[in-house]
């Protein structure tokens, strides 16, 4: 579940995402983890990756699509002023 409301990318899983060619999504996610909070990348729930998981935190995705607006929308002007 951790890794599910942290680690999956805004609009849920991908077409093929759970046979991907580098391994299971699972393993993925939890690469991903790794990295992003500078522990070895092994794909394995170690002691130290579970450590991670366990601290408090807020409900902000690590990874995610932000966006303000839907639609990007854009500026008709190049040259501001205020």
């Amino acid at each position: 579940a951790y890794l599910d409301k942290y680690y999956t990318k805004k609009g849920g899983h991908q077409i093929g995402e759970l046979v991907a060619r580098g391994g299971n999504s699972m393993v993925k996610k939890i690469k991903e983890l790794q990295a992003f909070f500078g522990l070895r990348v092994t794909g394995k729930l170690d002691r130290t990756t579970m450590d991670v998981i366990k601290r408090p935190r807020c409900g902000v995705p690590d990874v995610a699509n932000y966006r303000l607006f839907p639609g990007e929308p854009k500026w008709k002007k190049n040259t501001l002023t205020y």
